[in-house]
């Protein structure tokens, strides 16, 4: 049996954050980055909760959140104990938070204090959709641990277009991108189904009629915003599908090498595409839903790698971990490490194709040297 499931209440467009207005809380717990807090984002926020209530900013998360700050986070929402919990920013405040809420749970069991509060993720980059999905991503020594439990689902995701216009270009291809293989991930998922599938089809759709625009203008609203709908899409679809392989391995590279996790699963796409045979079906079908030549499976697959080649190199994206600067001697090196990453990793179980340890390592060797 196969089950989709959408939880978190969705709160969308430029007027989304007037809802806050509305809540009748008193104690709010804001887990964010530096950034949102020196961008006044933060302030957005804070000025529309009702005057008379109790805030704590916990502001200490960082590109890759680790174990350590998810601990920091619990210290202060157990000291706090508020009654509405406020995730901003991108994929890592989102993600920390879930953490911070799942185990400072946890705590408050033990401590006889089951607390009844409300989950806001409130995304500022279009990208992870970790505002839909019971999905968090921590590290911890170099090494990406996918964490999954419904109990991390947010309650209510806010998409407000607001917040993306001060995201420089290079963050939206990352962001972009990202989404893009979170929908095609979600399409040709062995657990895929006709729900998933019509919100991964619609997402990328979006994405190859409107990323590149938004990239060269991030004033406009119409394709900001639709992106930012994308993004929703797509964690909507993998979250109830799951993703494969590309995430997999950007998990082991991108913790190991500290490079973006959109830009790694930029770097992988064509490659992973490549070696998923059993997807080739899907792929066409992609590509026939785009209007790219796909006259039969092996043309229509060929034709939807060639534009995403075509619209990373519009947006400056690497075509192989060499052009990106990672030393061979190093990523050499640390290939055992990968393929063990990459066995452990949740979603690999749902990858089109099973690959041998020879299969993994010719392939990590092709993503390297881009041939």
């Amino acid at each position: 049996m196969k089950t989709f499931g959408i939880k978190p209440e969705i709160k969308f467009g430029e007027d989304s954050l007037s809802f806050l207005k509305n809540l009748p809380y008193k104690k709010y717990f804001i887990v964010t980055d530096e950034m949102m807090v020196q961008l006044k984002l933060t302030d957005k926020i804070i000025d529309n909760l009702n005057s008379d209530c109790k805030i704590k900013i916990f502001s200490k998360v960082l590109p890759n959140p680790t174990v350590d700050i998810v601990q920091k986070g619990i210290a202060d929402l157990v000291t706090f104990e508020p009654e509405c919990v406020i995730a901003l920013g991108g994929g890592s405040p989102i993600d920390a938070c879930k953490a911070i809420l799942y185990f400072g749970d946890k705590i408050f069991n033990l401590l006889g204090k089951k607390k009844d509060r409300i989950f806001i993720a409130v995304p500022t980059t279009s990208g992870t959709g970790s505002e839909v999905t019971s999905y968090s991503v921590i590290t911890d020594n170099n090494s990406k641990i996918a964490l999954a439990n419904d109990k991390m689902l947010p309650n209510i995701a806010m998409l407000n277009p607001e917040f993306m216009k001060t995201l420089p270009k290079k963050v939206v291809a990352d962001t972009g991108m990202d989404v893009l293989t979170h929908a095609l991930e979600a399409y040709v998922s062995k657990i895929s189904n006709s729900f998933t599938d019509s919100m991964a089809l619609e997402a990328i759709k979006i994405i190859f009629e409107n990323l590149l625009e938004h990239y060269n203008d991030r004033e406009v609203i119409e394709p900001r915003e639709k992106v930012q709908y994308a993004s929703c899409m797509a964690g909507i679809a993998f979250n109830n599908s799951s993703l494969g392989i590309n995430h997999s391995i950007a998990h082991s590279i991108g913790a190991k090498f500290h490079i973006p996790h959109g830009r790694a699963n930029a770097i992988l796409l064509p490659y992973i595409i490549e070696v998923n045979s059993n997807a080739d079906g899907r792929y066409a079908s992609i590509a026939k839903n785009l209007g790219f030549p796909a006259s039969n499976k092996e043309e229509g697959k060929k034709s939807l790698k060639i534009f995403i080649e075509i619209l990373k190199e519009k947006m400056k994206i690497e075509k192989s971990l060499e052009e990106f600067g990672i030393n061979f001697e190093e990523y050499k090196k640390l290939i055992p490490e990968i393929l063990a990453d990459i066995k452990k990793d949740i979603c690999t179980t749902y990858n089109p194709n099973s690959l041998t340890d020879e299969d993994y390592i010719k392939l990590l060797l092709k993503i390297y040297y881009g041939k």
